[in-house]
């Protein structure tokens, strides 16, 4: 069996002072360092990010008089409404060094 480490959206915009933070979701960080340069070997480690274009249709600054976590019908769907996060080519869409 192979082993993976795979690393979810540790981006700057879901870090304490980014615009959809998890508090305290900086605390993992010491713990994702110490798996990747442990004892454990890994076939493979995966970073993922989670990138959206300006403007994107989920973002409450999309829809006039709308606020970041309304939730509005989108296509026959619920929708909530998120502040923009993790914008292409912005410093928050960055990977946590």
């Amino acid at each position: 069996m192979k082993k993976a480490l795979i690393i979810v959206d540790m981006q700057a915009d879901f870090l304490p002072g980014g615009s959809l933070a998890v508090a305290e979701g900086d605390q993992v960080i010491p713990y994702i360092v110490k798996l990747i340069g442990g004892t454990e070997s890994y076939e493979l480690i995966v970073a993922t990010q989670d990138w959206h274009p300006p403007g994107h249709i989920s973002f409450a600054s999309s829809h006039q008089g709308r606020s970041p976590f309304d939730v509005i019908d989108l296509y026959g769907s619920p929708q909530v409404l998120w502040p923009d996060h993790c914008v292409q080519g912005r410093p928050g869409a960055q990977l946590h060094p």
